[in-house]
């Protein structure tokens, strides 16, 4: 009786299994995994509001920051942030303390792409904001007075450079702070000839 009973139960398990309803399904926690990892690495390729000190218009996008202008009190804060080099627009004259000394005083390293007027931002200018962001390996703060200049010399950098979109990157660049017509329209002018003589070469 014992061995008829011992049957039953086991048939009773087999017809289940049989039918689909034990098929285990180990892959489901792994998808999971791999959609929310996905989602996490594109939220870190977004632009981000992020927090300096009293630096104002703060956004960040991976090792680079943008801002408007820090405070001299604020330079030891930046560096505990770990910002290695620190790149500004500004002009002389446009502060009452040497930003220079005061950076390099805190060992982090000080790059000056200087222009103010639409006469002064030249393809130089658009050039060495390239090649500088180029070494994307050390955390960056790219600023200006309010992150207007900022906006508009990275953009050419975004497209030309890291392939994003125009429209894209120009909604970027106005996020980040750019406004003023000048800058947009030098922006979008050195782009398209750099694409033109970039398709001409490839010929």
């Amino acid at each position: 009786m014992n061995k008829i009973i011992q049957l039953a139960l086991v048939f009773l398990f087999l017809i289940p299994c049989h039918i689909g309803f034990c098929q285990s399904t180990p892959a489901t926690p792994y998808v999971a995994r791999a959609v929310w990892s996905n989602i996490a690495e594109a939220g870190s390729s977004a632009i981000e509001p992020a927090t300096l000190g009293q630096a104002k218009n703060v956004h960040r996008l991976g090792n680079l920051f943008f801002a408007g202008q820090f405070g001299e009190q604020d330079l030891a804060g930046i560096k505990e942030a770990g910002i290695d080099r620190i790149i500004t627009l500004r002009t002389d004259g446009e502060l009452d303390w040497d930003e220079r000394a005061a950076v390099q005083k805190e060992g982090i390293e000080f790059v000056e792409i200087p222009f103010r007027s639409p006469e002064s931002l030249t393809d130089e200018v658009f050039d060495r904001v390239r090649q500088t962001l180029s070494d994307n390996g050390k955390r960056t703060l790219f600023h200006c007075a309010s992150a207007n200049r900022v906006g508009g010399t990275w953009l050419p950098f975004r497209v030309l450079d890291e392939g994003v979109e125009l429209e894209t990157a120009l909604a970027e660049a106005k996020e980040i702070g750019l406004r003023a017509p000048f800058i947009e329209e030098k922006a979008l002018d050195y782009i398209q000839r750099q694409q033109a003589n970039s398709s001409a070469n490839s010929k």
